[in-house]
């Protein structure tokens, strides 16, 4: 037994000596159970190997492994399987019972869709959803030219893709290995920019589950996938910005992502994160003020045409094939229109807002020049306050200097009046009569009180 197979039995939990039927419910059980994307391919690996190392062994002729027997050491003593005969054989009619019902559920969800061992269950693993979806993404050429992307719908090598990118019968679908094979138009259907081709070649394709495009809801993660500008299996990611969405020159449903598309990405599906299309890229609208903006049509639109793979006549397709360039034009002139549309809502726009901000402006500079007018008169005002406060304190002033001045000359006046009075006194205490010529002592002492006095009117009334 290869490292592969010995790996892959441990994966499946199997040992070396069990059998195809236990390795296939092994497999049942671990795929029921698990729901991590990684995890369901490892246990998928796993069993293709084992499958493949059964086959080699009925191959080569080399006889099926014997059923398992348990080593010495776990067998049971004779007398031990005696007592517990009838107990085991009840223990083990109730466990083949309990899987026997475990295998008829599971397959009854199988059959009903419930569940879906191959379904990444929306679990996010983007590298893993795109290593699995990228051998079915395709490159349509027509003419020697690449003109958009398909994808691989069925194992015997149905292809869709939108109708304005096979606008030809015959083509060619280059796979992202660089293998190419021819292809023929099968249905277009210019109302919901549709076609389904067919590989010429017959083998075996890799191909994409379709999905429920009326489950999306906003918010959804999507992954678009295509060849934009000749840079084949390019993957984008977004969101759903709208689930349905419509355009006058097309009777389908659109949804509307904001994934990356480009030139060359028509045709290529749109993928929710279970790794079924939702959608066909078809058209994006772009311009100088759009930014993410892209459209897919809805796969429930157009399941009748990839289910019922009715082949249409020669004639058939020419005419419609001719629709699809009047759908171009028409797409095109509502393109011009919603764009001369948008220009003029742009320029009344900016007409608008020039208005609005030459307003704002005039409003502000009113508001200022009341601002400033309203600081004028607040500085006068207080000026003029300031100034009768001034004129005010310089009248007090005057007063008050004119006051001590009076008070000083009448202290000064007093002071010589008594000096005066003392002076005749002191002559007629002499009988010298008055202004006598008094001796020096007594007159100094008379001008001594006179110069005290005249000090005390000057500490008392400075000037």
């Amino acid at each position: 037994m290869d490292p592969n197979t010995k790996r892959s039995f441990e994966i499946l939990g199997l040992r070396e000596n069990a059998s195809a039927e236990d390795a296939d419910s092994a497999y049942r059980l671990l795929v029921a159970e698990k729901t991590d994307w990684g995890d369901v391919k490892e246990i998928n690996w796993a069993y293709e190997c084992v499958k493949q190392y059964f086959s080699a062994k009925t191959a080569d002729g080399s006889p099926a492994p014997q059923a398992y027997s348990p080593p010495e050491e776990l067998r049971l003593s004779p007398s031990s399987h005696q007592r517990m005969r009838g107990s085991g054989r009840k223990t083990a009619l109730v466990a083949v019972s309990l899987i026997g019902v475990i295998l008829v559920v599971f397959a009854a969800l199988l059959a009903l869709k419930v569940i879906d061992p191959f379904r990444t269950r929306g679990t996010g693993d983007l590298s893993g959803i795109i290593k699995a979806v990228k051998p079915s993404i395709v490159t349509i050429t027509t003419d020697g030219a690449a003109r958009g992307s398909g994808f691989l719908v069925s194992k015997d090598g149905y292809i869709v893709t939108n109708a304005h990118v096979m606008r030809e019968k015959t083509g060619k679908a280059t796979f992202s290995d660089g293998s190419v094979v021819e292809v023929d138009l099968v249905i277009v259907d210019p109302e919901r920019d549709f076609a389904l081709l067919r590989a010429r070649q017959a083998r075996q394709y890799p191909h994409l589950r379709l999905g429920d495009s009326s489950a999306c809801s906003e918010g959804d993660t999507v992954i678009a996938a295509g060849t934009p500008l000749s840079f084949e299996t390019t993957f984008t990611r977004g969101i759903i910005s709208s689930s349905k969405r419509s355009f006058p020159a097309y009777k389908a449903s659109f949804i509307q992502t904001d994934a990356a598309l480009s030139p060359g990405n028509s045709g290529g599906p749109l993928i929710n994160l279970s790794g079924d299309v939702v959608g066909i890229n078809s058209l994006k609208i772009s311009g100088p003020n759009v930014e993410g903006m892209g459209f897919a049509v809805a796969i429930n639109d157009v399941k009748r045409h990839i289910s019922g793979r009715q082949q249409m006549t020669d004639a058939d397709l020419s005419r419609e094939l001719s629709r699809v360039d009047e759908k171009m034009e028409e797409m095109s002139r509502w393109r011009d229109q919603s764009s001369a549309a948008e220009e003029r809502r742009a320029r009344d726009r900016m007409v608008e807002e020039q208005w609005e901000r030459e307003r704002r402006r005039r409003e502000f500079s009113e508001r200022v020049e009341e601002a400033n007018r309203s600081l004028r008169e607040q500085k006068e005002k207080e000026e003029r306050r300031i100034r009768e406060e001034a004129e005010q304190y310089r009248s007090r002033m005057r007063n008050q200097m004119e006051a001590r001045r009076k008070a000083l000359s009448e202290c000064l006046y007093s002071a010589n009046h008594q000096y005066e009075t003392a002076w005749n006194d002191s002559c007629r205490s002499m009988n010298l009569g008055t202004q006598c010529r008094l001796p020096y002592s007594a007159a100094s002492i008379l001008e001594q009180r006179l110069m005290q006095s005249r000090n005390e009117c000057f500490r008392l009334y400075p000037q």
